[in-house]
């Protein structure tokens, strides 16, 4: 099967949406803490590790990295000001 690049990112922003229902208070800490990365580490981890599992030329961009900056911290950037922002 060949790659399927919209296929990836749709699977991308569901991944990086259930990151954020499942975390919304440790996102909103994290951000006002600017320790995102570092606090959300073993979710973000785990969400990867199942991405590639489901994607194997996926795993060889950054879809994953993007959508979750442009699904979570981009958004909570809209809902709210952060002095990260």
């Amino acid at each position: 099967m060949a790659f399927d690049q919209k296929r990836c990112e749709r699977l991308a922003r569901a991944t990086a949406s259930d990151i954020q229902v499942y975390n919304k208070d440790k996102i909103v800490a994290a951000l006002e803490q600017d320790n995102f990365f570092e606090a959300l580490k073993d979710s973000l981890e785990e969400s990867k590790k199942n991405f590639e599992a489901r994607s194997k030329e996926a795993a060889q961009t950054n879809i994953l990295e993007r959508a979750i900056v442009d699904t979570i911290i981009v958004q909570m950037g809209v809902e709210r000001k952060y002095s990260i922002f």
